[in-house]
């Protein structure tokens, strides 16, 4: 499994390389090296994504749950997000880190903070499932794409929404204690034996939160959804901040795609080289210029890894 990981890393790194030389090193570092403190408003401006984000966690608490403020929801949350960013573990590894800093800072009960995870994770799901399909509806009929990127989008689209119907038919049939049964076929159940109480438990805060909780479902979901559009404003910023003047429809075809593509290949490390690959792509094929779309990319990684390292710290200072 080390070695897998290890060359899929290598093969990202690659591409990543590969693309940047394709496209031009020293026009890229040119373009980016141009924004100059305008980076800074680019990593700031993201946090509108993220207080989205954060309500949409919060939301799928149950209403009986005493929560703390809103900001120290934002601090756990980028702690985890900042374990699901920089380790291979499909974008979920990070998710029991979430509710681990929030129990250890501020006494959130563990079952309702796995729970809720969880759950955030499903309405998360979701509402992909509807921005993927938006960014297909623009893609097909107003810029009409036949090629790579709405192919590229619509097989994203399914691949998502067939996730969340798994996500759902395990969560039903009992997520966590699903996850004991298999565990014991492989012999690792000896640390999850004396939690079988707690894992049935959050499996029952689960069940129950989608029979009696559905108004809270719903704004979970619509907290994310407008996480995932307020995404756009990034895309906007960039752009303009690079001389290239775009709609907000591109800016969806263009944002979307980058999500498309990130979740395609989630198993490789931040996306490495794959961002890239997407931005050179669909940036081409809006007639913009794929050099455009790679420096583009480079000024997303360098929010990610700025609000990345917010997160470690985060995680870094929680009591253990």
């Amino acid at each position: 499994m080390k070695i897998l990981k290890n060359a899929v890393l290598a093969l990202a790194a690659a591409l990543f390389v590969w693309i940047i030389f394709k496209s031009g090193p020293d026009l890229i570092l040119a373009q980016i090296v141009s924004l100059n403190w305008k980076i800074a408003v680019v990593v700031a401006a993201y946090i509108i994504v993220y207080y989205f984000d954060t309500m949409g966690w919060r939301w799928a608490f149950r209403g009986e749950v005493k929560l703390p403020p809103l900001w120290r929801f934002f601090l756990a949350r980028q702690a985890g997000e900042a374990i699901n960013y920089t380790t291979p573990t499909a974008y979920i590894g990070g998710e029991p880190v979430k509710a681990l800093v929030l129990r250890k800072r501020d006494g959130v009960d563990m079952v309702d903070g796995l729970a809720s995870v969880v759950i955030a994770k499903t309405s998360l799901f979701l509402s992909k499932v509807v921005f993927l399909l938006a960014g297909i509806l623009v893609a097909l009929k107003i810029f009409r794409f036949s090629g790579i990127v709405a192919t590229g989008i619509l097989w994203t689209f399914a691949g998502v929404f067939g996730l969340l119907v798994l996500f759902l038919f395990l969560q039903k049939k009992g997520l966590f204690m699903l996850g004991l049964k298999m565990a014991r076929k492989f012999r690792l159940n000896d640390p999850l034996e004396g939690k079988r109480t707690s894992l049935e438990e959050i499996d029952r805060v689960i069940s129950e939160f989608y029979a009696k909780e559905r108004p809270r479902f719903f704004l979970s979901f619509l907290n994310h959804l407008i996480g995932w559009f307020a995404g756009l404003i990034e895309v906007y910023l960039i752009m303009y901040f690079l001389g290239v003047q775009v709609d907000w429809a591109r800016a969806l075809v263009i944002e979307v795609f980058f999500k498309a593509a990130n979740s395609a290949f989630f198993f490789v490390p931040a996306a490495l080289g794959v961002q890239e690959g997407a931005g050179y792509a669909v940036l081409a094929a809006l007639g913009i210029g794929g050099e455009i779309g790679v420096a583009l990319s480079i000024i997303k990684r360098i929010r990610e890894i700025a609000w990345a390292g917010f997160g470690l710290a985060i995680y870094w200072k929680t009591p253990k």
